[in-house]
């Protein structure tokens, strides 16, 4: 385990490294900063607009520009965001924290509705039960986020979930949000799960589990469910990716203040820092949960531990 730690953090270096430079590489192709906008203002002049540029370091080459950032960025400072003139870190924090609080619902959410469907579909082989799993896969997997997003936003609308006092979303507004981003992990959830449970029903050992007298109950939940978890937590890593992107549309759509709908404004403002920092938070959001899927992978499979591939359970 500690040899594929020292390796998932070596990966998740280069991965950070590369990730930057692309992203810095391209704002920059893109044309324009955060200070294009003032020069439509006539009482600010070109001169102090290029003073400002030499403040923030706009005036350097991009290498020069992308390894004071890079260096900055080692030492924990990811700078100042040229928009909300606050700190790139602690504007990013908070927004980062709401959008993980949606994504970890949302999880949840489909885990959950995939467990239970898959489980009962495969112990109670009911052709009922595994047409309307067919039929939530299917409608899950088809149904565009934006259409989603736009009948939670009607739902949030006409049922006052948001509080007029504060203006803040509430729990029923952050319920909604976690619903959009499940439902497309529903069906990927759902399909691995239960078609993983499906192949492992036929194998020798789950055959000589009950030939020792267990309960039905129990070689499914106990063994079964054990040896189909591994390609369900590769599932579930790899979807966090997914989430992070998925936010934009719904924390867009819903007004719900994470680091999708932060990510949109600093684009929109040409604020390098804040785009910069949204990038490395996601990038490193989406290694943790690769690198916390194969941890769970092998403390459920002991196989992957000692690398003997050829043990039953």
């Amino acid at each position: 385990m500690l040899r594929l730690l020292v390796k998932k953090l070596l990966q998740g270096l280069i991965m950070l490294l590369i990730v930057s430079a692309i992203t810095f590489t391209l704002l920059s192709a893109a044309g324009g900063d955060a200070l294009s906008g003032l020069r439509d203002n006539p009482q600010i002049s070109e001169k102090t607009i290029e003073d400002m540029g030499k403040v923030y370091g706009l005036d350097k080459p991009l290498l020069e520009r992308y390894a004071i950032w890079l260096s900055a960025t080692a030492r924990g400072d990811l700078g100042e965001s040229l928009s909300f003139r606050v700190p790139v870190r602690t504007l990013i924090q908070g927004r980062f924290f709401n959008t993980a609080i949606i994504s970890l619902a949302a999880i949840t959410i489909a885990a959950a509705i995939a467990f239970l469907l898959s489980i009962l579909a495969v112990r109670s082989r009911n052709r009922v039960l595994a047409g309307v799993t067919e039929l939530l896969i299917l409608l899950s997997a088809s149904t565009p986020r934006m259409v989603l997003a736009l009948a939670a936003l009607v739902i949030t609308l006409r049922f006052s979930f948001v509080p007029s006092a504060t203006g803040s979303p509430g729990p029923a507004h952050l319920l909604l949000a976690a619903l959009v981003l499940a439902i497309p992990l529903i069906s990927i959830f759902l399909a691995q799960l239960r078609n993983g449970l499906i192949d492992v029903m036929g194998e020798d050992y789950i055959r000589l589990a009950r030939a020792k007298g267990l309960s039905e109950w129990r070689v499914l939940t106990v063994h079964a469910l054990r040896a189909a978890l591994n390609p369900f937590l590769t599932v579930t890593g790899l979807s966090l990716g997914g989430l992070l992107g998925g936010s934009v549309i719904v924390e867009t759509v819903l007004g719900w203040p994470g680091i999708g709908a932060l990510m949109v404004a600093a684009v929109r403002a040409r604020d390098i820092p804040v785009v910069m920092g949204v990038v490395l938070f996601a990038s490193v959001a989406v290694w943790f949960g690769n690198t916390l899927a194969e941890f769970l992978q092998g403390l459920n499979d002991k196989r992957l531990r000692s690398g003997d591939t050829t043990r039953i359970y």
